[in-house]
């Protein structure tokens, strides 16, 4: 069957207009082929196609049967079969459709998946056995609901729920990612020192000031992430201590993150995680605080993550599950997944604020439980594993695999769509923003000439003459930064290109003195 990008190609732009506008997706391109990928990467994400398969079923009961008789065909069927039993979809152009509104009234089921995006149409055969067939994108059909809606994981079944209001939703993303290319960044153009208890506190306020979201030093799960991203840093072989007990990067190992593709870099992030040793989520759950120095036993960090996922993998993907259902799972029928010998009164775990000693298995929810939900809310959502509903009154959290989260758990599914990215921009003002998911490596890359200013809603830099007495210092020609921008951005100003092509020319004196015509010193911007 074919993708979703091959369904939606031949599609004239005002077709994509349509199934934009009723998935409420905003794809932003600038060339047919560009609002084509990243439409694409909209409608296959499985929270917006359990989404699109609710409203169509709102609007027509048979969407249901419909569905299951293409997946039950292979998730394709001749059109001339599909069109008895639910309605066939009017041919017209673009004019036409904009003229009658076929979407606002479909007139059959047929129409209602069409401009949802949920089935396409196409041919099959030469000649005499020509024929055109209504199909599933392959990579949407994985997503739709199937009959099947109970999971079954040693006898113990554990339902689907439908899918949360979009409102309540919170879908994984790469803001872990992004801060991980802002560490890259800062590490570039700043410095972190290492005190007696870790990374100077001066050092980490400057860093904070440009993750994705604000920083509360008062948030335990915050707390927790940073110092998540600061392990998998050092895990990765990012870092490493120079003389005077400064952190800096190793050049070779961050370039080979660099070079990955988006996906790869998600996939190391998330490996990282699961096959270290050091990380103990156990004693970085909030509300907890381990005392092994008391005991000689002690918890298997890797061994612990790895019996957790495996439960997980045996759900299935994109459904929507109850976290007390989860937990409750593992206490029926996995309650020693973290101690292998069975015994709940070998460690030393104490409640925070209160020290009250957490032994023995009437603790289990106190302390298997707390862990298992923290790692579904924290490592997991924060990786791109698992998207999260926030509780309405009365209801629990819920969470729900996403397609890399499958993927890397050793599920058989598609691999999920990634839209292409935007090109970056330079302004009059010399200021250069990137947009949220442009390539950490040309962010790097302009961490090296300009000054970060912000993270949100995109990354935005100023060139100015001391950014580019620091790129000059460390081996970068103005000649170079302005080819890099030429290959990344459809338009760089007069006035931007003619500073550096003059700071080229006339580069910074040894002792420091600008250069004519050189951009806006610091500050002035």
């Amino acid at each position: 069957m074919p993708t979703t990008v091959q369904m939606l190609t031949d599609y004239p732009d005002e077709l994509l207009e349509v199934i934009a506008e009723q998935r409420s997706a905003s794809p932003e391109g600038s060339t047919h082929a560009q609002m084509v990928e990243a439409l694409a990467a909209e409608l296959t994400n499985p929270t917006s196609v359990h989404y699109a398969y609710d409203d169509a079923n709102d609007e027509n009961p048979l969407v249901q049967e419909a569905v299951e008789a293409l997946l039950k065909a292979g998730g394709e069927m001749a059109e001339s079969k599909f069109s008895k039993e639910f309605g066939s979809i009017r041919q017209m152009g673009p004019a036409k459709m904009k003229r009658e509104g076929p979407w606002l009234n479909p007139e059959s089921v047929a129409e209602v998946l069409y401009y949802l995006g949920l089935v396409g149409r196409t041919f099959r055969g030469a000649g005499a056995h020509a024929h055109t067939v209504i199909y599933l994108p392959s990579d949407v059909a994985p997503w739709l609901p199937r009959k099947q809606a109970d999971v079954v994981v040693d006898g113990l079944a554990i339902p689907t729920l439908p899918p949360p209001p979009r409102s309540r939703t919170i879908n994984a993303d790469d803001s872990f990612l992004e801060d991980a290319g802002a560490l890259l960044g800062f590490l570039t153009s700043d410095s972190l020192r290492l005190d007696a208890g870790g990374p100077n506190s001066e050092d980490i306020d400057r860093f904070v000031q440009r993750l994705q979201l604000p920083f509360d030093d008062t948030m335990p799960e915050q707390a927790v992430r940073l110092a998540l991203l600061l392990h998998l840093a050092n895990r990765l072989g990012w870092l490493r201590r120079a003389e005077g007990g400064t952190v800096v990067l190793t050049g070779n190992r961050v370039r080979e993150f660099l070079d990955k593709t988006r996906a790869e870099q998600r996939q190391a992030l998330f490996h990282a995680w699961h096959s270290s040793q050091e990380w103990n989520d156990l004693c970085r759950t909030p509300g907890l605080e381990c005392d092994f120095a008391a005991s000689p036993a002690h918890n298997d960090p890797m061994q612990t993550r790895a019996n957790v996922l495996a439960q997980l993998g045996r759900l299935q993907p994109s459904g929507w599950y109850s976290i007390n259902a989860v937990v409750a799972l593992f206490r029926e029928f996995e309650p020693n997944f973290q101690r292998p010998t069975g015994r709940h009164d070998e460690w030393q775990i104490r409640q925070s604020g209160t020290g009250e000693a957490l032994v023995g298995i009437e603790h289990w929810d106190a302390v298997e439980g707390a862990l298992l939900r923290f790692l579904l809310r924290g490592p997991l959502h924060w990786l791109g594993a698992v998207d999260l509903a926030e509780p309405a009154a009365g209801d629990d959290w819920l969470m729900s695999l996403t397609a890399w989260g499958a993927r890397w758990l050793g599920m058989e599914v598609a691999q999920p769509h990634e839209g292409g990215h935007r090109p970056l921009q330079v302004r009059e003002d010399f200021a250069v923003l990137l947009p949220l998911g442009a390539s950490l490596y040309d962010r790097f890359r302009v961490e090296r000439f300009a000054q970060w200013q912000s993270s949100y809603p995109q990354y935005v830099y100023q060139i100015n003459q001391r950014s580019l007495r620091r790129a000059v210092e460390g081996g970068l020609a103005a000649a170079q930064i302005l080819s890099f921008l030429e290959s990344r951005t459809p338009r760089i100003p007069e006035r931007v290109a003619a500073a550096l092509q003059k700071f080229q020319a006339a580069p910074p004196a040894a002792d420091g003195a600008t250069a004519p015509a050189a951009p806006p010193t610091a500050g002035a911007a």
